[in-house]
């Protein structure tokens, strides 16, 4: 076995009654390739944007490379890289500002 690189347990997230993910279990190993596949709605944003540290889960543990992202989310963002679908700008920066900003 490698090491654990993500790994979730219970994971669930709740906005205003509506149950985003409910109860994930997650465990993935160093060299595994793993994708997150499912129609809209089904929770695949939320689960990343938990693993991230940027949405806060209703309930259940996660960890990332052993860091807690609600806890250590600086220590997550140095180690892992998202992108996502639709990229925002800030209008009121330029290209270059918002390069530098993102980068």
């Amino acid at each position: 076995m490698g090491q654990v690189v993500i790994e979730t347990k219970d994971l669930s997230k709740t906005y205003d009654g509506f149950t985003a993910v409910d109860k994930l279990n997650l465990h993935i190993e160093e060299g595994e390739i793993f994708g997150f596949l499912g129609p809209n709605g089904a929770g695949k944003t939320t689960t990343i944007l938990m693993l991230l540290g940027l949405t806060e889960p209703s309930s259940g543990t996660i960890q990332v490379c052993g860091y807690n992202p609600d806890r250590e989310p600086l220590e997550v963002k140095r180690i892992v890289g998202y992108l996502p679908e639709k990229v925002g700008f800030y209008e009121d920066l330029t290209a270059r500002q918002n390069l530098e900003y993102t980068a």
